[in-house]
């Protein structure tokens, strides 16, 4: 389609034009063409251009049809007599033709040089030509020209791309694109555009492809001097336009539904206080029928709640105050809900104001705080229970910083520790013994990094000096964002505790010499019995071999009788370097007895034949006493029994495994409790001090048991304390 604009292009050309039609009338001319030819201006017909241009209207006829046929962005040139210039036609469409008046270079040429040379191109004129006739074709909008007839002659190739459709399809089956009802909506607002009416129309299409698009087309009609010589329709595609339209009105819609889904009540008003909206939850707590607020105060809501009426008669104050102070107004009010309960609803109203000042609108939000009160109540009181719990608790517990400043005691921290109120330290390192000092800070370390200290036992000094056993447990105190800012400390007296194991241990002790007694008993009387018979057989002929046996068979009996006095007698706990290789061998060699009493085939396999070990010899021979006889009592037949040696870099493993009965999983996993035993008679004692010992020698036992087929106990030592 011609536009107006199109028109503007060939108007801003500094070169006499005119374009024509098929059948020689002007369409348009351009300023340059008016100012020429100014007293031919009403003329209308080809023949004009005889009396213009002296051509003969048979001589120009020729040219005419022949630059028809030519293709778009050619001309057809013919020179003017009598003149240094010609004309250059050429076709915009199938009716539509440029004649554009240019200097004849050729001629000024010939002129100025009487050599027959080949003329230059004029490549300038060229290109003009071609830019005139890409004006259509190079348009952004679809444009279509329909001719008088209403045939459509043109389409450029904006609305080629538009549709798919070349301008032969369109001509020959415009329903692929558009469907009967919309022809004849194109075809009204033809006629209504004839008379003036250039509203622009949106309709649906289809592409070549099948797909549905929406273009809004504005129709022109061309006149020359009163006579309609066609129309052109300017189409632009609005699919994206519609499709952000209709994404618009989705997001309208979800935005509402978003509204009406939250559980608070929404209610926008103007600057006077009438209501322009208000969401589901608000029409449900205020009673309000939907379409019967809109354009109304609070206050002229008919509402049925008695308490919600309340509120709304008092709603104008709080608004002022709003609207007066510029900013965000908060308070609380309770409401009867729909249940009978009673409600408190945190009521905001925040004011809007244009930019010069003046209001806007006011947004009235209410949000039921019936559970945040709830919850602020069960806060309240899980406090009051921390603070009993805190305040009367029996083991000491304190509050410190990471600085180790005491922020918080509990009377039990005073009380055990010999503090009052009056005399109470300020930092945890006074109760710190002096060796434990370097203590504190790789708890702290610990602490910071977010790692709990759990049950750690240690030494703390009271305000008299008095050392006490203790068990402490430290955990970190984090705000809000995770940083550990302060700890606290659980200390538990454990003093009772201490001496209680170590009567445990020595009750164990003594049990399990009693239970050695009668081995050791008839072990003592066999040597007794060979040396007296020696004397009584050889008293006067006693030679060095048999004085040797007697003298070896009473050594044993005296090493025994040692051994068994050592593990009798009270002793205090003595680490000290001693060979661990050694002193299995000596627990064997003394357990050898009782072995070959139950028919119990031991077999050794040491690692190495020395290895040195800070130990308490005495608690290490007991725990190898007890797991070797565990191994004997699981094979009341007999059977083998293996001791194996090895170690690493830092570490003596000492495994014994027996191919007795077995452990259940489930009397497994129970081994070293109190009072829990495999056995009818036992007490379950002896391994909680197994564990006791190994566990103060800073190392592991680990049992690993199947039903029928035997106990393997691991025992793991670290060679440098």
């Amino acid at each position: 389609m011609m536009t107006a604009s199109f028109f503007a292009h060939y108007d801003a050309i500094p070169l006499p034009l005119f374009v024509v039609n098929r059948h020689g009338g002007i369409v348009h001319r351009n300023e340059y063409a008016i100012s020429r030819f100014s007293s031919y201006e009403l003329m209308e017909l080809i023949q004009s251009y005889e009396s213009i241009l002296r051509i003969k209207e048979n001589e120009l006829t020729p040219y005419l049809n022949k630059a028809f046929t030519a293709n778009p962005g050619e001309f057809i040139s013919i020179p003017l007599p009598a003149t240094k210039e010609m004309v250059r036609l050429s076709p915009i469409n199938d009716d539509l033709l440029t004649f554009l008046i240019v200097e004849d270079k050729e001629a000024i040429y010939k002129e100025g040089r009487q050599d027959p040379i080949e003329p230059p191109v004029d490549k300038e004129s060229e290109e003009l030509q071609q830019q005139i006739h890409s004006l259509i074709d190079e348009n952004p909008d679809g444009i279509a020209f329909i001719d008088e007839r209403l045939h459509l002659k043109l389409i450029n190739r904006s609305l080629h791309h538009m549709l798919g459709y070349s301008l032969d399809e369109l001509r020959h089956a415009p329903n692929q694109t558009v469907d009967e009802q919309t022809i004849q909506t194109i075809g009204r607002h033809f006629e209504l555009a004839l008379h003036g009416d250039q509203r622009p129309y949106e309709i649906e299409a289809c592409d070549k492809y099948g797909k549905t698009i929406h273009l809004l087309i504005k129709t022109i009609p061309i006149r020359t001097n009163g006579q309609f010589r066609g129309a052109y329709k300017i189409v632009k595609d609005m699919t994206e336009f519609k499709s952000a339209q209709l994404d618009a009105i989705d997001q309208a819609e979800q935005l509402r539904s978003l509204i009406d889904s939250i559980p608070e009540f929404i209610i926008f008003k103007d600057e006077n206080g009438r209501i322009l909206e208000m969401n589901a939850y608000a029409k449900r707590i205020f009673g309000v029928e939907e379409g019967k607020y809109k354009g109304k105060t609070c206050e002229e809501l008919d509402c049925r709640s008695i308490d919600a009426h309340h509120l709304l008669k008092n709603n104008a104050k709080t608004d002022s105050i709003a609207w007066k102070e510029k900013t965000k107004v908060a308070y609380e009010y309770e409401l009867e809900l729909a249940s009978g309960e009673i409600g408190t609803f945190e009521i905001i109203k925040a004011p809007t104001f244009h930019g010069n000042g003046d209001r806007k609108y006011l947004i009235a939000i209410g949000r039921d705080i019936s559970e945040r009160r709830e919850v602020e109540r069960e806060l309240i009181e899980t406090q009051e229970l921390i603070e009993s719990i805190f305040t009367n608790n029996a083991d000491a517990i304190s509050v410190s910083n990471l600085d180790k400043e005491i922020i918080q005691v509990n009377p039990a921290f005073k009380q055990l520790y010999g503090y009052t109120e009056e005399d109470m330290i300020s930092h945890l390192h006074e109760i710190y013994p002096n060796q434990n000092k370097e203590e504190a800070n790789r708890i702290i370390k610990a602490v910071i990094n977010g790692e709990g200290v759990v049950d750690f036992e240690t030494v703390r000094v009271k305000k008299d000096g008095t050392s006490i056993d203790v068990s402490v447990t430290y955990s970190p105190i984090k705000d809000h964002e995770g940083n550990v800012t302060a700890m606290s400390a659980i200390t538990r007296d454990i003093r009772d505790r201490k001496k209680t194991e170590e009567l445990l241990l020595r009750s164990e002790k003594l049990s399990a010499i009693g239970q050695l007694a009668a081995a050791v008993a008839h072990e003592v009387r066999n040597p007794l019995t060979s040396v007296k018979g020696f004397i009584q057989l050889y008293k006067d002929r006693i030679n060095d071999e048999i004085l040797e046996l007697m003298l070896s068979e009473m050594n044993r009996i005296e090493s025994i009788i040692n051994e068994f006095l050592s593990l009798a007698r009270p002793q205090a706990v003595t680490y000290q370097k001693i060979d661990i290789m050694t002193l299995t061998r000596n627990v064997v060699s003394l357990m050898n007895p009782e072995l070959l009493l139950n028919k119990i085939d031991v077999r050794t396999a040491f690692h190495t034949p020395s290895l040195m070990m800070h130990c308490e010899k005495n608690q290490i021979t007991q725990v190898l006493m007890n797991v070797i006889k565990n191994g004997i009592e699981a094979m009341p037949d007999g059977g083998p029994l293996s001791i194996t040696t090895c170690n690493s870099d830092t570490h003596l493993f000492i495994e014994i495994a027996d191919k007795g009965v077995g452990i259940p999983k489930e009397r497994l996993e129970r081994l070293g409790e109190p009072f829990f035993s495999n056995k009818d008679t036992g007490t379950g004692l002896g391994l909680v001090v197994c564990y006791k010992i190994i566990h103060e020698h800073h190392g592991t036992i680990h049992f690993d048991s199947t039903v029928g087929a035997g106990t393997l106990v691991t025992i793991t030592l670290p060679l440098e304390r």
